[in-house]
């Protein structure tokens, strides 16, 4: 096991940048001393052929071979093994074989000193300060210049000074490539930092594309993203699957007005132009649209959501749409529907029987013993408030739930549904109080309305606590008919608030008491408000009381009971 972060593959790629750079390396060491040898063996072919003016041939040829030999060295010597800063000893030994050439040319080739402009470059553009390749240069030019006075030449103040033109151009061609190759470094780096910034970048963007498509692929939604020119910018594998399940048969990549999509009769097509996912490219959001797509047994109920995307500047950019498969759902809810129905269609035969007989009895009320007559209308009246609740759930259930709203004093059928409500509320130790006026005119059916109510105070009272109080209240406002229940007891749960007209919802509390209930009473008073385009609104708070308010819009005052 190799040791943290030097994995063996690891080590293999650092061995083999290390291997590259000192490649490199050899190269530009042979080639610069490459450049100067052939240029020195052009000018010494050229000493050669003037070779009557040379000052020495034998010192002219020894510096040309002290040049080759140094060619050699560049080319043998194992420079990966020679630490970097002894490169600089190649150029400094070039000065010495130009300034001996220099010499041994004499006043016959005054340009041959411009060789030392190679080391020069070389010097500068290696890694020392500016300041350092300058002095070296300096140096090295002026020891260059100087050279021939041990050779033979006079010391004077002129030999020492008149040549000084030769260094001061080395150092200023010194000073200028240091400072440009300082900047072109600089640049460099700058450049591989950037380049290494956009690698970590990329492989970062590649490694969140990948995380990316893992998460879409892994959730169980199908997920489509469109641009705003309706191309699929992103789709997930689990919708790649609805998009070949709605393909018609023998088209393996159908467009969006060639799908089988359906309504909720599974049967009826969805024409193009209403199609969820067209209308999502045009801007629409949608919210939980149900459709079918495909045929037979494999048939899914999809609920599609959309959530348009804009620019900053407010430009319409494109939508994501999520496909969630509700297939299970829908039959689940389709079979309780049809449980219901079944089963209140078993319940009414009964009932009829039941209700029947016992109004038969009651006709024979001279014959009935003492107290038997009253224990019989308390139950017919309880079989009748059952006939009704199942004929409430199938209406319901099949969506035929109607009311007929006629001119109606609102005020005597509240009277009346608090008057049987005041018989439940002193049984259970409560105070039911009617504030409403006894005269109140409205628009409303008045069976259904005093049902409504019923179910409210009856809920008041069975979530109520002994010693509480139900106050029963209705007026006439510009928006039309409110009728308020308000109590003191329990209270629901905030929690539950948004589900308490839900079918069959009771409230976790409640549900483990002892008070009974279906969880109907409330869905059937939603349903009868909202059959009088009205709206019922609730207010609790836990421990303290509830409140029901009822707003039922209503005609001008002037035509109500006309």
């Amino acid at each position: 096991m190799g040791e943290p972060g030097h994995t063996p593959i690891a080590g293999s790629l650092a061995e083999t940048s290390r291997g590259a750079r000192r490649s490199r390396q050899r190269r530009r060491i042979i080639f610069s001393e490459l450049a100067l040898t052939v240029t020195f063996t052009l000018s010494t072919l050229h000493g050669i052929a003037e070779r009557e003016e040379l000052t020495s041939l034998p010192v002219f040829l020894t510096a040309w071979l002290l040049n080759l030999l140094v060619l050699v060295l560049c080319c043998t010597v194992p420079w990966s093994r020679i630490p970097s800063r002894w490169v600089i000893v190649v150029p400094l030994v070039d000065f010495v074989a130009i300034g001996l050439s220099r010499a041994a040319a004499g006043e016959s080739m005054p340009g041959i000193g411009l060789l030392a402009a190679f080391p020069v470059v070389w010097i500068a553009a290696s890694r020392v300060r500016t300041g350092t390749a300058v002095a070296v240069a300096a140096a090295a030019s002026l020891t260059m210049v100087w050279l021939p006075l041990p050779l033979g030449r006079p010391i004077t103040f002129d030999a020492l000074f008149d040549p000084i033109l030769l260094p001061v151009m080395l150092c200023g061609l010194a000073w200028f490539v240091s400072s440009l190759t300082k900047d072109n470094r600089q640049r460099q780096e700058a450049l591989r930092a950037s380049q290494a910034a956009l690698r970590e970048s990329v492989e970062a963007g590649r490694t969140r594309e990948r995380l990316l498509n893992t998460v879409l692929d892994t959730v169980s939604v199908g997920l489509l993203a469109v641009d705003a020119d309706g191309h699929d910018v992103l789709m997930n594998a689990r919708q790649r699957a609805v998009h070949s399940a709605a393909a018609p048969p023998g088209n393996a990549d159908p467009n969006e007005s060639e799908l089988l999509l359906f309504g909720p009769d599974r049967v009826t097509p969805i024409p193009p132009e209403a199609r969820p996912v067209r209308r999502a490219i045009h801007g629409e959001d949608l919210d939980a649209e149900q459709v079918w797509v495909g045929t037979g047994r494999s048939q899914r109920a999809l609920s599609i959501f959309s959530h348009a995307m804009h620019d900053d500047d407010g430009t319409f950019a494109g939508t994501v749409v999520s496909f969630h498969d509700v297939t299970e759902l829908v039959l689940a809810l389709q079979a309780k529907d049809d449980f219901l129905s079944n089963v209140s269609h078993e319940f009414r035969t009964p009932l009829t029987s039941i209700l029947g007989y016992l109004e038969l009895t009651l006709e024979r009320d001279g014959n009935l013993p003492d107290g038997v007559a009253g224990h019989l209308e308390v139950a017919r009246r309880n079989a009748v408030r059952l006939e009704r609740l199942v004929e409430d759930l199938l209406a319901i259930n099949a969506g035929s739930f109607r009311v007929d709203p006629v001119p109606t004093d609102v005020g005597r059928v509240l009277a009346e549904a608090a008057s049987s409500g005041q018989v439940r509320a002193t049984r259970a130790g409560l105070r039911l109080v009617n504030r409403a006026p006894s005269t109140l005119p409205a628009v409303v059916d008045p069976v259904r309305l005093a049902q409504a109510v019923d179910n409210l105070l009856t809920n008041a009272v069975k979530y109520n606590r002994k010693g509480g109080s139900i106050t029963l209240n209705a007026c006439r406002s510009d928006d039309g008919l409110i009728v308020e229940v308000a109590d003191t007891g329990i209270g629901i749960e905030e929690d539950d608030l948004h589900q308490i007209f839900d079918r069959f919802f009771r409230s976790p509390s409640v549900r483990t008491s002892t008070v009974p209930g279906v969880g109907l009473g409330l869905l059937i008073t939603k349903t009868i408000v909202t059959e009088h385009r009205g709206s019922i609104t609730v207010t609790s708070e836990r421990g303290k009381g509830t409140c029901f308010t009822i707003l039922i819009p209503q005609p001008a005052l002037g035509t109500v009971l006309a």
